[in-house]
């Protein structure tokens, strides 16, 4: 069942999850969130992490989007394009998606299924970006990564065309910085702002411990280990460490999903309120027993296919 939260910010509650799904949810709970508890976060064991981009990366490509590499101002992407035009296609615009990761780990092999589905469902190009991460590059250089990525594809398309910046948990926090800087640089706005459980927030721990106890995998005490980690680097974090606390005029139309009870729910939905009363269109999903950043599992579960589509939905609502 599907039902509107009744808060001042209205949130779409979808609270009758699928028997895979919970089960997804308790098999994290029990096997992945101990292993992020204990994993080494010194060099070796975050360069270690990286065999989940190499597996990745050996797997066949989605059938129904033609892939290529390009780079978008020296930054790699990875491009998809959908193989048959859709006839409710969002015309003229562009995907720039940020995969997550903790800043660590994980890339567009990864997340080459959610960005072949997004290309697939809204009929139009999705750029994913490599962006540099830790333990060579900080929180800094990856938000330079994105934004030169952001910046170069503005050039590229030039007035005519549009750009949707979207991300995942990691990913959701690099687009929400482009917002925050492309108005501060004085680059046109994204014309969409999408983000599936995204970290809006470098301080995300800062809230009651009872309440960040209960997402699925991640550890209130990983996040705080991997957070001792994010400033390092040669290139320094610009902005806020919380782009949510930009001024509202930063962000376009956004679209947000959330696992209900996970690390990052408050401050996605105090995102969520902070956008609907600064008058900027905002459609948040909360779904009862996902996993964190559920979206890019594509077919492996019924809900994420159902958050693509209502993202399709959304972006061909206020993008025409």
């Amino acid at each position: 069942m599907t039902t509107t939260r009744p808060v001042r910010a209205p949130v779409v509650v979808h609270d009758s999850p699928s028997a895979v799904s919970v089960g997804m949810f308790w098999a994290a709970r029990i096997f992945l969130k101990p292993v992020y508890r204990f994993w080494p976060l010194g060099e070796r064991g975050m360069r270690a992490l990286r065999f989940l981009e190499t597996a990745f990366s050996r797997l066949p490509f989605p059938s129904a989007v033609q892939h290529g590499a390009a780079e978008l101002g020296g930054v790699e992407v990875h491009t998809y394009r959908p193989l048959r035009p859709a006839p409710d296609a969002v015309t003229d615009t562009h995907v720039l998606f940020l995969h997550g990761g903790a800043f660590i780990f994980c890339g567009p092999a990864t997340h080459r299924h959610v960005c072949s589905r997004l290309a697939e469902t809204l009929g139009v190009p999705v750029y994913s970006v490599r962006y540099r991460q830790l333990p060579e590059a900080g929180v800094g250089t990856s938000v330079f990564d994105a934004c030169t990525a952001y910046r170069a594809l503005a050039e590229r398309i030039g007035g005519a065309g549009r750009i949707v910046v979207a991300g995942d948990s990691a990913g959701g926090f690099l687009a929400a910085k482009i917002c925050e800087l492309a108005e501060r640089d004085g680059l046109p706005r994204p014309a969409a702002f999408v983000g599936y459980s995204p970290q809006l927030s470098l301080d995300a721990d800062r809230h009651d411990p009872e309440l960040l106890k209960h997402d699925a995998y991640q550890p209130l005490s990983a996040v705080r280990r991997a957070k001792a980690r994010w400033l390092r680097g040669d290139i320094e974090l610009r902005g806020s460490r919380t782009p949510i606390d930009a001024p509202v005029t930063a962000f376009p139309p956004t679209f947000l999903t959330v696992a209900e009870r996970e690390l990052l729910e408050p401050d996605i939905l105090a995102f969520t309120e902070r956008l609907y009363q600064g008058g900027v269109p905002v459609e948040t999903h909360r779904w009862r027993r996902q996993v964190h950043a559920f979206p890019v599992l594509d077919r492996l579960l019924p809900e994420s296919r159902e958050a693509i589509a209502a993202t399709g939905r959304f972006l061909r609502t206020v993008l025409g």
